[in-house]
């Protein structure tokens, strides 16, 4: 640890003592002394080699997010007291409640014997759905802000917040896979973020493993044509190539420069911005309202019937009732 006549070596020395002694009184000491070697080498280095392995082998963004934090964190978690610190450290961060709870999840999974961690609660408050939907009328007055002010992007949202794809789906959606004569899109691929750097991305397949068709407005298939004939303008691929590209490489794009665009144009329309997810929120939240069948919403959007209803669905204050007079209506709407 250092020289004797090293006063920060000494200090530190003795900062070690009164942890070993305070879980010692609280009957928590290690008498492997094992939980103390981190402080002897100021960090954590079982921790932070299983996320490391971790990242590598899942690639996933959030496994590297935490792997990040705790390295910056630089301190052991393996005490209550160390880990309510850290937790209060993030929250000090300005993390939100959310990412503070993935972040404990995922730290957890790679030491599932470590009790302290068990024992740390993250109350995470809950968020609507709805909270992210935009109404119709916001939604026109974005697309002609964005059609007048990022026509570059304009047909990018369009498409979006017309089909409700995922990120990935729309980033990685090909040529090949825009059926303009059939009037949809088939969705068998993705180009997802590498969990292990920012701006990489990679192919893969979608999130439940399934292809599924996408139908398209009459509206965004004539968009789909114009927008196909400028890039074949610019010479761009055309046949099997990406349908959005970004306006000045011409490589694929990405969810920051996507949702600085999205933003910015809610900011000038006068909208409270909200995330580029929301797209996907408004659109099933108003197709689900317009009466469409859950399950043939479901599938479109690539989810479980159960899963689309507990996420989209809320009263509208309008049901329909059946009517078996012969000279009315055969249903009439109660408001």
């Amino acid at each position: 640890m250092g020289r004797w006549d090293d006063p920060v070596a000494v200090a530190r020395a003795q900062a070690i003592a009164a942890e070993i002694w305070s879980d010692y009184q609280q009957g928590e000491l290690d008498w492997s002394l094992s939980r103390y070697k981190p402080l002897v080498e100021g960090k954590d280095p079982e921790l932070l080699k299983a996320l490391e392995e971790l990242m590598l082998r899942k690639r996933q963004g959030r496994v590297t997010h935490a792997y990040r934090v705790v390295k910056r964190y630089g301190k052991p978690l393996r005490s209550k007291g160390e880990v309510a610190a850290f937790l209060s450290w993030m929250e000090a961060e300005g993390l939100a409640a959310s990412t503070r709870s993935t972040l404990l999840s995922t730290i957890r999974s790679v030491q599932p014997g470590n009790q302290a961690l068990a024992a740390a609660v993250v109350k995470v408050p809950h968020r609507s759905v709805q909270e992210e939907v935009l109404s119709k009328g916001e939604i026109q007055r974005v697309l002609e802000d964005l059609r007048i002010h990022e026509d570059w992007y304009y047909p990018v949202f369009a498409v979006w917040l017309g089909t409700g794809l995922r990120n990935s789906e729309l980033i990685g959606l090909t040529w090949d896979c825009v059926r303009l004569e059939e009037g949809e899109l088939l969705i068998s691929k993705t180009l997802k973020r590498d969990g292990t750097a920012t701006h990489r991305r990679e192919w893969g397949g979608t999130k439940t493993g399934r292809s599924r068709v996408v139908p398209l407005r009459e509206d965004l298939v004539e968009l789909l044509r114009e927008h196909k004939e400028q890039m074949g303008a610019l010479g761009l691929e055309t046949r099997r190539g990406l349908v959005f590209v970004t306006p000045i490489s011409h490589g694929h794009l990405y969810d920051s420069g996507l949702e600085i665009v999205w933003k910015r144009s809610q900011r000038r329309v006068g909208i409270q911005p909200r995330r580029l997810y929301a797209q996907r929120h408004s659109f099933l939240s108003h197709a689900l309202a317009m009466g469409n069948s859950p399950a043939d919403l479901a599938a479109v959007a690539g989810h479980r019937t159960e899963q689309l209803l507990n996420t989209y669905a809320k009263p509208t204050g309008r049901v329909l009732l059946p009517n078996w007079s012969v000279d009315q209506k055969s249903f009439s709407s109660v408001e």
